[in-house]
């Protein structure tokens, strides 16, 4: 047994079978981009010149279909490995570019191998011959966790091309971390029922209380689709305890053990279903006590505070609310405004660029960690989510803002070894956050301009292609 199941023999094994083109699921980015290296420096599974100039051919294609920078597809780490062998690593430390190259590649069937972590298995439409899964686990930020049934099915569920393939074939490579017992469990498994993520956001409630009252409010929370599955689970947790409460009252045979056990358990799922019943009211509550005690909200209606707030239909919309009203923002730069903005966009558990000196002054980030500990000390998020100050991520988004293209920017970015597609969403996200600043032209006039500003010095190409290629 492998300690990790080779690329180079899963692709020698696949392709003696006929069972090409594949997908092969990894649970980590590194080890896509080490799959990807040993190919290339490998004599297996090495395409013909013939289709390596078909692949050439196909990529230039696609290339001038979406108008991208052919220099910066040329300048990729990968970029000849995937010519040679016809296998490309997909995971969100590429770049968009990238990803979206592979894809189309992969759809016109020119790739032999794609291999990719499990998101790619959610949110991208193209099947392949094979599937191969080397894993019975995912990374998350919080740990390794068993991958749930739908997961397991939509990675499975890649196999097979419709006319093209009779039937797909979903692989398990066996691996100290590939337990086919519990793949065998997982894929016996029904799919997880429906899950809403939706819940009353304080950006809702600002943005709904501008036209409507807190009791509407709550009959639209009552009505929502969150709200109705949370009632359907607690309706069927009540019925199981009823029929625990049913056995208690039947069954003679049962001992004291059992009774007192059985008996807790009949009270644990009624004191859930209790709590599902009134869980989104409860979000509800937790989001208007909150914008109450920062000022937003007096007597059920916004205060002039709370009216501009509104404008600001972002996750993070406390902070940034905090910090405008505190005049951190005030008479500062267009790239200290952009900085600020992204060290508390940034994803904590991400490594960022920190071979410079910081733009920011130490006096503003410990101002801006008094502001989130203050929002997090008066309201808190539901999942436990947490929002924290990331002083490299103002580095990253400066550097990007000084840097002449993508090409020299990435060169900097693989000296600290920070993956492009981190980056390149840490940009799009503080983007994101200063467009909505930009809004606040009546209250806020100059951190409107000069927000807008950061906004444009920061999408730039190719960050902007990808954006066109959404519109």
């Amino acid at each position: 047994m492998y300690g990790e199941f080779p690329a180079t023999k899963i692709m020698a094994e696949l392709e003696k079978d006929s069972l090409l083109p594949a997908i092969l699921f990894r649970t980590a980015r590194k080890q896509c981009d080490m799959d990807v290296e040993r190919l290339a420096r490998s004599r297996v599974g090495r395409l013909k010149k013939n289709d390596q100039q078909k692949l050439e051919a196909t990529l230039k294609g696609i290339i001038d279909k979406y108008g991208f920078q052919e220099e910066l597809i040329l300048a990729h780490p990968h970029y000849q490995a995937l010519i040679q062998t016809g296998a490309g690593a997909h995971h969100a430390g590429q770049l968009l570019i990238w990803r979206l190259i592979l894809e189309e590649l992969m759809s016109a069937g020119v790739l032999k191998m794609l291999i990719a972590t499990g998101t790619v298995a959610a949110g991208v439409d193209f099947p392949a011959r094979s599937v191969v899964i080397t894993a019975h686990s995912k990374r998350g930020s919080d740990g390794f966790k068993v991958l749930s049934p739908s997961e397991f099915q939509q990675m499975s569920g890649r196999a097979g091309r419709r006319g093209k393939d009779s039937v797909g074939v979903c692989v398990i490579a066996p691996t100290p971390f590939c337990d086919a017992r519990i793949i065998h469990r997982v894929a016996s498994q029904p799919p997880e029922p429906l899950r809403s993520a939706y819940f009353a956001a304080p950006s809702t409630v600002l943005n709904l209380l501008k036209f409507r009252s807190v009791d509407d409010l709550k009959f639209t929370v009552q009505k929502s689709l969150g709200a109705f599955l949370d009632r359907k689970s607690a309706s069927e947790l009540r019925s199981q305890a009823a029929a625990l409460e049913q056995r208690l009252k039947e069954d003679d045979s049962l001992s004291e053990r059992d009774r007192k056990l059985m008996s807790k358990r009949a009270r644990r799922m009624l004191r859930e279903a209790a709590a599902l019943e009134l869980r989104q009211e409860h979000y509800l509550e937790q989001s208007l006590r909150g914008l109450e005690r920062l000022g937003h909200i007096e007597n059920g209606k916004l205060t002039e505070k709370g009216s501009w707030a509104a404008h600001l239909c972002t996750t993070l919309v406390l902070e940034l609310a905090e910090a405008i009203d505190d005049g951190l923002f005030d008479d500062l730069g267009v790239e200290t405004v952009a900085a600020l903005v992204a060290s508390i966009a940034a994803d904590p558990h991400r490594t960022y660029y920190s071979l410079q000196e910081n733009p920011v002054t130490p006096e503003q980030l410990a101002e801006l960690q008094r502001i989130v500990e203050r929002v997090a000390a008066l309201y808190q998020r539901p999942n436990d989510v947490v929002v924290s100050v990331v002083p490299d991520a103002a580095t990253t988004v400066v550097l990007w803002i000084h840097s002449e293209n993508w090409n020299e920017y990435a060169a900097y970015l693989r000296l600290a070894g920070v993956a492009e597609g981190d980056a390149a969403r840490l940009i799009s996200q503080t983007a994101d956050h200063l467009n909505q600043i930009s809004r606040l032209t009546e209250t806020h006039p100059e951190l409107a301009y000069t927000a807008a500003e950061a906004r444009r010095l920061l999408m730039k190409p190719p960050l902007t292609e990808v954006i066109a290629i959404a519109d």
